[in-house]
């Protein structure tokens, strides 16, 4: 808890959600832009949930381009690849939702590690079907 000096489960809870989003975003929370009241926290959470790709890594968005196809073949997979792309996208919102529950500022509104589980068990088996 800031200023106590005690080291709580909470603590370790806020320390989880503030990586959650440093590794998504690519951001530090010590990132130059991020200043005085503007906190990594507070810029993912002003792009969310419609705006989330404009805070995500631009390399974890990034998807490998086919060679030539025909045309049925490429509408296909273009209904796929679309497909994909909104299940990437709801699996990104559920990610980041997760980081800001658990990085709230007051420690009885954070998420527990159980709930962190469980949900980061869910966003697994809802990107299975991406793997394949």
């Amino acid at each position: 808890i800031r200023g106590t000096g005690k080291v709580t489960t909470k603590a370790d809870v806020y320390s989880y959600g503030i990586l959650l989003l440093e590794v998504f975003t690519r951001r530090k929370p010590t990132n130059e832009c991020f200043d005085g009241d503007f906190t990594l926290r507070q810029w993912v959470a002003e792009a969310f949930p419609v705006a989330i790709s404009d805070v995500i890594d631009g390399h974890l968005l990034k998807q490998n381009n086919c060679g030539m196809i025909s045309d049925h073949v490429a509408e296909a997979h273009l209904l796929q690849q679309n497909n994909s792309k909104t299940v990437q996208n709801e699996l990104l919102v559920m990610i980041m939702e997760t980081g800001l529950s658990c990085s709230r500022k007051s420690p009885t509104e954070r998420m527990d590690m159980t709930e962190v589980v469980a949900r980061l068990k869910t966003i697994r088996w809802k990107a299975s079907p991406l793997e394949e």
